[in-house]
């Protein structure tokens, strides 16, 4: 007997880990049927060989039946089963030009929110050496050139010099990408030209500085802007009118830039139309239908998280096709959120995983009708993204999310700010050359030592990383709290579900309700890598109780002042029957497990801020693996100044959730 499988592999290839989960249509729906994660370095097919044999261990029967096979062979299913694959980009990195401090500092804001490493020189602080030495370096992908929509004064006068030194650096480096953003579009005109017929025929790849800047000057000589090099800028008289923002169009072969909003993530057909200009606004809201019924002979299409190839290194571009037209800094909503699209789609894979995780969150919020956000950290980057249905009907979606390098919870590039960050949240006294040894061994190894002290530094980078991406994320910040908050990434899989919560509750503190869960399986990856937005959302609806592991329910109000008890509370339920003096400045976990609902009364002694301003609150609340959290402290969190009486208070917080640390 061999009929189409009712099965496949979900497969999430991290920088540290490899997860891989073995999803089966059986009893009318998808379920997820067993799942595993080993170090990236582990053999791929011996990972799933022992998913497989689990299974056929466990319920030999189900393996049958889902294979569509008699007495399947395991080696054949590993060989035969699809698989839905989705991938972290590795970091690269873009160097940022522009006419003016100000304006550099917006660019490197953008491009860092897309996930890029950045570098970064402005023509009022740099010389035009300085600028060729950044273009040039071994280790850049791509050079950003942006000014404002229509640019004055000294930023207009230096567009000139800088648009004849990025030409200058695609001619010897045909790999280079260039997006130029805003009104640096006008210099687009440099760039012409510059095919393999205009190469010297025994150039070498990567000039000399001076070659460069020879080269540089000689082209802006032709524009009558030679000036421009000599002395850092012409007049502005002299400088070529500069088109609108509205006005730019893409180059005719420029590369193709997945639509990466949520507009586009929403509809079927926009996932596969390519956008290489100024893209749509991020913010934009589109109406869906409701998920269609399940049907285990409906297949999926696992398809690239962009349109087209978007991975530099697969980018066959040279002179013109090498430049790449984006809106300016300050477009879209919020700000910089259309030029993030573009810089986006440039740097990450075809199959990225982050971008996969926020496809499926935006799915998730309209097929349960709940505000989302995740928060997810890994080696190699974070991700903050958040999605709520809006509207009539709730039938559309308001979506954000923002990918950072500097998200990592041991960033290639420590600094000095990296260090100050990890130390405020370590309950461990390092000095800084230890930390900073300590962070490189947890780079290079990141399975090692996930006990003990070692445990303890993997949850501080991880909280130390995900303050980075609440810092850079305020437009998430200033929302509501979302009904549901999910932590994600390989960093998580070895902390108590307890200590889970109380760092969500620690970083993304908004007053509130709201439910705590985790990306156990780490699904939402490949989920997102499905091309059809109803193909995606009917396998989410099966699999929503196996994706989201439910950690507990977090009550964290608003407004409580200073004194012996704020008021009571009392959870009834199946199981808890708690009865809690509330005491400022505390936070309490009820054991409530996962499955169970209870209802909390409370009673407060003056009014606080829990969704509206009120004396008594009376909710439903669910259970998890560590409970329900009534959170009391702060908002934000108020720490003691000096480094032992603050890494004492953090040991106080964490070790009524974490007992065993010291077993």
């Amino acid at each position: 007997m061999s009929r189409q499988p009712r099965a496949f592999f979900a497969l999430d290839f991290g920088a540290a880990t490899t997860s891989a989960a073995l999803v089966g249509h059986a009893g009318g729906r998808w379920r997820l049927l067993a799942h595993a994660a080993a170090p990236s370095s582990t053999d791929l097919d011996a990972l799933l060989f022992g998913i497989l044999d689990r299974v056929g261990r466990a319920d030999a029967a189900l393996l049958e039946f889902v294979s569509a096979r008699e007495h399947p062979s395991t080696a054949e299913l590993v060989a035969d089963l699809v698989r839905l694959e989705s991938r972290s980009s590795p970091p690269r990195r873009i160097a940022v030009l522009a006419g003016s401090r100000r304006q550099r500092r917006r660019l490197e804001e953008v491009a860092a929110r897309a996930g890029w490493l950045v570098v970064g020189g402005s023509a009022d602080a740099d010389d035009p050496l300085a600028l060729s030495r950044l273009v040039l370096a071994p280790d850049i992908h791509a050079v950003l050139l942006g000014a404002d929509s229509s640019p004055a004064g000294d930023e207009k006068r230096h567009l000139p010099m800088l648009g004849a030194l990025v030409a200058a650096a695609a001619r010897r480096r045909p790999d280079l990408a260039v997006v130029l953003a805003g009104g640096a579009a006008i210099q687009e005109s440099d760039f012409r030209g510059a095919g393999e017929h205009d190469r010297i025929p025994d150039a070498p790849k990567v000039a000399t500085i001076a070659e460069l800047v020879k080269e540089a000057q000689a082209t802006a000589a032709d524009t009558e802007d030679a000036e421009a090099i000599e002395d850092a800028g012409a007049t502005a008289d002299s400088a070529p009118e500069v088109a609108s923002a509205q006005d730019l169009s893409p180059v005719a072969d420029a590369v193709p830039v997945a639509d990466l909003s949520p507009a586009a993530d929403l509809s079927p057909a926009a996932d596969s139309a390519p956008a290489a200009g100024p893209a749509q606004e991020p913010e934009q809201s589109v109406a869906v239908e409701g998920p269609p019924e399940t049907s285990p002979e409906s297949a999926f299409v696992a398809a690239p998280a962009h349109a087209a190839p978007a991975e530099i290194d697969d980018l066959a571009i040279n002179g013109r096709d090498s430049v790449l037209l984006a809106p300016d800094a300050e477009s879209g909503l919020p700000a910089g959120s259309a030029l993030q699209q573009v810089l986006e789609g440039l740097r990450a894979r075809s199959d990225e995983s982050r971008v996969g995780i926020a496809r499926s969150v935006r799915s998730l919020a309209l097929l349960l009708d709940k505000s989302m956000e995740v928060v997810e950290v890994g080696i190699d980057g974070g991700l903050r993204c958040r999605a709520e249905p809006v509207g009539p009907g709730h039938r559309t979606v308001v979506a954000s999310h923002v990918t950072m390098a500097s998200g990592s919870f041991a960033p290639e590039d420590q600094s000095d700010e990296i260090i100050d960050a990890v130390l405020s949240w370590s309950t461990i006294a390092f000095d800084r050359y230890r930390l900073s040894d300590r962070l490189r061994d947890l780079r290079s190894s990141p399975w090692g030592e996930a006990d003990g002290e070692g445990a303890l530094l993997r949850l501080a980078a991880a909280k130390a990383a995900v303050a980075r991406l609440v810092a850079a994320t305020p437009e998430i910040s200033a929302r509501e709290m979302p009904d549901i908050l999910i932590a994600a990434g390989g960093v998580w899989a070895s902390t108590p579900p307890s200590v889970v919560a109380l760092a969500m509750a620690d970083l993304v503190r908004r007053p509130g309700v709201g439910r705590i869960a985790c990306d156990q399986a780490r699904l939402l990856g490949p989920l997102g890598a499905i091309a059809d937005e109803e193909e995606r959302r009917k396998m989410l609806k099966d699999l929503v109780e196996d994706v989201l592991l439910p950690l507990g329910s977090l009550i964290l109000p608003a407004g409580i002042r200073q004194g012996r008890s704020a008021g009571r509370m009392r959870v009834t339920g199946e199981t808890a029957n708690s009865d809690i003096d509330l005491q400022p400045g505390g936070i309490w976990a009820v054991e409530l497990p996962p499955g169970q609902t209870a209802r909390a009364d409370m009673e407060f002694r003056d009014s606080v801020r829990l969704g509206a301003r009120a004396r008594r609150f009376s909710m439903e609340v669910s259970g998890g693996l560590g409970g329900l959290f009534v959170d009391l402290r702060d908002i934000p969190l108020r720490l003691p100044d000096k480094a032992d009486q603050k890494r004492a208070t953090w040991e106080t917080w964490q070790r009524a959730m974490w007992p065993e640390i010291d077993e």
